[in-house]
């Protein structure tokens, strides 16, 4: 079967400039707000906002992608793992066992664009002296809790290629006196390969009715003459593998400290927002509906928040492999976190491992036509709907809970390595 072509990520045209404003809560509105390349790139400029460097500690969440991590190593500083329950949060009973002394650091994330409430962590940051880094790469919109997205952390990130159709952007918002980060200057060639790329993903996927044919032809003889090739968002990660090497990851640093070209800004500032937080929650509802009720399979969150525009449904599969490669292998829209950063410590009843294996992300933005979603259901419920049943994993959990096995071992304090003797 040949390689369907249905956009993992939004798309410019027409349809992104209409709609107007929402009243969802939105990172770009937070003051003190620094535009940036990326979410990881955010990520490092937030550790480097707090002052961490070689020999500290950050906490990070079993439950990531490995660019979550290695702006941590690329620092010297060194990831120690905490594990997470059914909801996503941190488990706090684990927390207060650990020797925390070295840890500067801990990053907690709104998965899947579902915010969550972050008062009991911001209270338990402050009491250990420990600066919160909320990762909002997955949540541009939306109200955890009592402050809105983005507002909890010492320093927030966020990721804009996952939500506004564009190459590349980020964002880091400071909630303390920590300086904002001075980033080197962009230069012209890429600005206009910016606006380029958003112009060329738009025709390739049928958007600029009436001119893509013209747009696309104008700049495929513009591309041949400069020799580069589209892209339309950061490369992205092998399906899987658990080793998360060098260079593929790192490559962060060099574009950290670069400003957001200006055709990316000027789309984030611009566009109108209302469009992209409707159709997300009506893609996740159309999900939801969907997926309930088959065998072997089942919405990880059965519920969509009322405050929220997701940015990914997460779905629960018994029994994932072979079908996710299958999927893969069709270009559907679909991503798993089952790159685990190498040594990761086996924590006992952590959901993030179990997460990063049976919870496959389906795409639900704004840019998904009803014939792309048709499509993508098909293929994922031919492959999935009858895998349930005796060969579906024990570990399958209830629909808002893990059930996790008894042979687990009983929890043991994780002390921070000794090399990490500078106080929070």
């Amino acid at each position: 079967m040949d390689r369907e072509t249905i956009p993992r990520l939004p798309v410019f045209g027409w349809q992104a400039l209409r709609g107007g404003p929402t009243a969802m809560p939105c990172m770009l509105t937070l003051p003190r707000l620094q535009y940036t390349t990326s979410g990881r790139a955010s990520i490092l400029l937030a550790l480097e906002a707090l002052g961490v460097g070689t020999g500290q500690g950050v906490l990070l969440p079993t439950y990531h992608c490995p660019t979550m991590v290695a702006p941590v190593t690329h620092l010297g500083a060194t990831p120690v793992f905490y594990p997470i329950d059914e909801h996503g949060t941190p488990q706090f009973d684990w927390l207060d066992r650990q020797h925390l002394a070295g840890v500067r650091v801990l990053l907690a994330a709104h998965y899947f664009g579902l915010p969550q409430a972050m008062g009991r962590l911001r209270r338990w940051c402050d009491a250990q002296g420990i600066a919160l880094i909320e990762d909002c790469a997955h949540a541009l919109f939306g109200q955890a809790g009592e402050r809105p997205v983005g507002a909890w952390g010492d320093v927030a990130i966020g990721s804009l290629t996952k939500f506004l159709p564009m190459p590349e952007g980020g964002c880091l918002v400071l909630n303390t006196q920590a300086t904002l980060p001075r980033l080197n200057a962009t230069a012209a060639t890429t600005h206009l390969k910016a606006a380029v790329d958003v112009l060329e993903v738009g025709a390739a996927q049928g958007q600029l009715f009436g001119f893509n044919t013209l747009v696309g032809g104008g700049l495929n003889s513009l591309r041949r003459l400069r020799g580069s090739a589209p892209q339309h968002s950061a490369p992205e990660p092998a399906a899987s593998g658990t080793e998360a090497t060098g260079a593929e990851l790192l490559m962060v640093a060099g574009l950290a400290h670069r400003r957001l070209a200006h055709p990316c800004q000027w789309l984030a500032q611009t566009l109108p927002r209302g469009r992209v937080v409707q159709r997300r929650r009506r893609n996740y509802e159309h999900l939801l509906h969907e997926l309930g009720g088959h065998a072997g399979l089942h919405p990880l969150a059965p519920e969509l928040p009322p405050d929220c525009a997701p940015y990914v449904f997460p779905l629960w599969v018994d029994t994932p492999d072979p079908g996710y490669a299958e999927l893969r292998r069709l270009g559907m829209p679909v991503f798993r976190w089952d790159r685990l950063w190498p040594k990761l410590p086996a924590l006992p009843n952590d959901h993030g491992r179990l997460w990063s294996h049976h919870v496959i992300q389906l795409a639900c933005h704004q840019d998904l036509s009803a014939d792309d979603l048709t499509r993508f259901l098909g293929h994922l419920l031919r492959l999935y709907e009858r895998r349930g049943g005796p060969e579906a994993s024990p570990l399958a959990p209830a629909p808002v809970s893990v059930t996790l096995p008894a042979s687990l071992p009983a929890p043991v304090p994780v002390p921070v390595p000794d090399t990490m003797k500078t106080t929070p």
